[in-house]
Formats: structure tokens, C-alpha cells, sequence
């Protein structure tokens, strides 16, 4: 009976364990999930900014690429 009594607590002790460390890796998993940086809904058309300020693109390329852009949040929505 005892021994009976003490393997139980050992499974049970084990799956408590077990719950534990899902918890502690679920937290941790949130966390970092969390703290990583959010791309925002606007995201692509500030990128094609950033590229027209430092010279990277002309400006009729900036306005084909936007017009691009402005049709697909239409077609999204």
C-alpha cells in the first residue's frame, strides 16, 4: 500500500514538473513574441519613403510603386 501510495506521488510530482516548465516556456515564448518590434499596416509605404529620401529611387518610380500600393490596401479591404 505505501509503495503503491509513493509511486503515485512520483507520477504526480512529474506531471507537475512537466506543467511547470510548459508554463515557464509558454512565458517566455509571450515574452519574446512581445518584445520583438510590430511591422505596422504602413510599413511598406514607409520603406519606399526611406528609399526616396536617401536617393535610392527617382521620383516617377516612388509614384508608380505608391500607386501600386494605394491599389492593394483597396483590394485588401
Amino acid at each position: 500500500m505505501m509503495g503503491d501510495m509513493m509511486s503515485w506521488m512520483g507520477i504526480f510530482g512529474l506531471v507537475g514538473l512537466v506543467l511547470l516548465l510548459a508554463l515557464v516556456a509558454a512565458g517566455v515564448y509571450l515574452g519574446l513574441r512581445l518584445a520583438r518590434p510590430r511591422l505596422d499596416k504602413d510599413s511598406a509605404r514607409a520603406l519606399l519613403d526611406r528609399r526616396l529620401a536617401a536617393g535610392e529611387i527617382e521620383v516617377d518610380e516612388y509614384y508608380e510603386r505608391e500607386a501600386v500600393l494605394r491599389q492593394g490596401e483597396r483590394g485588401s479591404r
